[in-house]
């Protein structure tokens, strides 16, 4: 889970984005990359959402964002063209002719990864942090996209590993300041019996 701090210090972040389309005759995808406007919780009691043209420097030279197999993966292709939309920024890829870049195209087309997640890098100076009922609201103006990574469940979504990892985290936290709380209690209830 990127905690506030790991989001100020501006390192590699990765979220959750749509596949909308795919042609596998010319081995190119189009991805909807961040939704713009639409604050996302993303666990830890932190809300991000992207405003509209947060990644329009990125959109001047698309051939530098990579496609990657997996967090980490090889790299199996590159962007085409980039575009900033009302909505979101739209991103089309063409994948390589790799072996690894033909198995991830099936396993899109078998519905076996079906998401992506995208990878960006905040900019200090462009985003603002604001305090909400439930925790902190992070709102990007700007950031650098690097690209995105095929993978079963993206970054953050829905069904991601990452998000139940987190929300046994948060329990695990309000577990442990339950107990404080009980443990204050009870230590104060002592120390006035005794007085």
């Amino acid at each position: 889970m990127p905690s506030i701090d790991e989001i100020k210090s501006c390192a590699v972040q990765h979220r959750a984005a749509t596949i909308e389309d795919i042609d596998t005759g010319k081995s190119e995808m189009l991805v909807r990359a961040a939704p713009y406007g639409v604050p996302t919780d993303i666990g830890g009691g932190i809300t991000e959402e992207f405003r509209p043209g947060t990644f329009a420097r990125s959109a001047k030279a698309p051939h530098r964002l990579c496609v990657w197999n997996g967090h980490g993966g090889p790299l199996i292709g590159r962007g085409l063209e980039q575009e900033e939309r009302a909505d979101s920024v739209w991103v089309r890829a063409r994948l390589s002719r790799t072996q690894a870049a033909r198995d991830a195209l099936l396993d899109i087309e078998d519905k076996i990864s079906d998401q992506v997640s995208v990878e960006f890098v905040p900019m200090s100076d462009h985003y603002d942090v604001t305090a909400h009922a439930g925790g902190l609201n992070v709102v990007h103006r700007r950031a650098t996209l690097l690209g995105f990574a095929i993978v079963p469940e993206g970054a953050y979504g829905k069904h991601s590993y990452i998000v139940s990892i987190r929300e046994d985290d948060e329990r695990e936290r309000q577990l442990d300041e339950a107990r404080l709380w009980l443990e204050h209690y009870k230590r104060r209830t002592f120390e006035q019996q005794a007085s």
